[in-house]
């Protein structure tokens, strides 16, 4: 994670752990193990992607739509873990308010925000949204948050993403989170999913590597 001087006196530095050596390519979204220049040849989205092309090609018509949404909630959720309780929502108050004014976060301590994570022997990276521990629960809970355009629109799984996450957490960090979760950001409205068990991510990761990896095989 790279901050600002701003930032760094906002920062909750007390207990966020500290970011691994990755840089990350923004126009190719590729990511580099600094130590070495390597440049990792998949990411965990590219892993877990199961769309049709059909399905992919809609996605690309309206990534005008859903990308800066998503950008700005992600910055703006940072930013609340950070220390900043008033970022900048640009268009999508409707989605970050009440993403922000969740009652969740007055127990939640974050550990890690927009963390960058890989695993150099399947040279995959990946970026989690945010580690930490839930006070209330006393867990250790690893979190997602997706976007969505509509009000009604329903969750789909994401086991498989925070699976590689949880893997890349023990190998750098020697941390395993208790539970993961999923928060859905909709307009006028933010849903916390629920429990997500660690195993049953970690076990669908793996799944979705070895389908992955047959494919380039396959090529």
């Amino acid at each position: 994670l790279l901050f600002g001087k701003k930032q760094k006196k906002q920062m909750k530095t007390k207990s966020l752990i500290k970011p691994l050596p990755i840089g990350r390519i923004e126009k190719t979204h590729k990511y580099i193990w600094e130590p070495t220049g390597e440049i990792l040849a998949y990411s965990t989205t590219q892993v877990c992607n199961t769309k049709t092309p059909e399905q992919l090609e809609n996605i690309e018509r309206w990534r005008h739509k859903w990308e800066p949404r998503g950008v700005t909630a992600h910055y703006c959720l940072q930013q609340k873990m950070l220390g900043n309780d008033e970022p900048d929502m640009g268009d999508y108050k409707d989605w970050i308010e009440p993403l922000l004014s969740l009652d969740f976060w007055q127990n939640f301590e974050p550990w890690g925000v927009e963390f960058m994570l890989c695993d150099l022997e399947k040279s995959v990276g990946g970026q989690l949204d945010l580690l930490g521990y839930d006070n209330k629960e006393k867990k250790i809970m690893l979190i997602d948050l997706k976007t969505q355009g509509n009000k009604y629109a329903k969750p789909y799984s994401t086991n498989a993403q925070l699976g590689s996450y949880v893997d890349a957490l023990k190998i750098h960090r020697d941390i395993k989170p208790d539970v993961c979760k999923t928060i859905w950001a909709k307009p006028n409205k933010c849903v916390i999913g629920e429990n997500q068990e660690v195993e049953l991510c970690t076990r669908e990761w793996r799944q979705a590597w070895e389908k992955f990896q047959s494919k380039q095989e396959t090529f």
